[in-house]
């Protein structure tokens, strides 16, 4: 896997950009951006200029993490430490901190569990709103196992609205299903809904009307990134 200064002398050398006008173009001294290709720096205090200057992510910087096909344009979104957003003008921004699923006995009975994870994704305002999500409705989590690939691999990073809990057929979202947390695409049909697995080494599983009491959409998954 890459560092992060390897990442950035990669994207910058691409752009044919020597170091001197990358630092120009993005704030920052070029003595800054050598120590960084050199992993003597790993300063992120002008992540999001770079980023911008570089067209990719902050996510992809800091993490070699690639925002997939249905994330906003490349300067939209990051994934980044509180600390990293102290000098960088928040207004335009809105951090959704990853969570866990806490279960206890019971349908209803889930709880979120904010991670103890300093990184959090980091998305602009516009873009939120040309979707019409809503901030306190949105939550980070982590994939795990690899029933949903090739769509989603273990690890990957998913953000969830929780106030989207209307089945359309084809989406995917995180479930309850018999005491246990899945992320899953979903189809209604005439006898149930099919809760489906896109590894062909998976199989579906049907909610029926005798199981349906063991069953709760917890959120709708409107953004993945790997």
């Amino acid at each position: 896997m890459t560092t992060f200064g390897e990442r950035l002398a990669r994207l910058r050398e691409g752009k044919q950009l020597s170091q001197a006008k990358l630092g120009k173009l993005a704030g920052i001294k070029q003595s800054t951006i050598a120590q960084i290709e050199r992993g003597r720096n790993q300063s992120t205090r002008r992540i999001i200029e770079l980023a911008e200057v570089l067209d990719t992510t902050p996510n992809y910087l800091l993490n070699g993490v690639m925002d997939l096909s249905i994330v906003p344009s490349s300067s939209e979104i990051g994934s980044y430490s509180e600390k990293d957003m102290d000098n960088n003008d928040q207004g335009a921004y809105v951090k959704i901190p990853y969570y866990d699923i806490s279960l206890s006995a019971g349908i209803g009975n889930a709880t979120w569990i904010v991670r103890d994870n300093p990184e959090k994704l980091l998305f602009r305002k516009s873009w939120l709103q040309r979707r019409g999500l809503h901030e306190i409705n949105l939550k980070a989590m982590y994939v795990r196992g690899e029933s949903m690939e090739p769509l989603l691999y273990n690890m990957d990073t998913i953000l969830l609205d929780i106030s989207d809990t209307d089945i359309v057929d084809g989406s995917v979202y995180a479930i309850i299903f018999k005491g246990r947390l899945y992320i899953k695409a979903l189809r209604n049909t005439e006898d149930g809904i099919d809760i489906i697995s896109l590894h062909p080494d998976y199989e579906c599983m049907r909610v029926t009307q005798e199981t349906y009491s063991q069953f709760q959409v917890l959120g709708k998954m409107v953004w993945r990134g790997g």
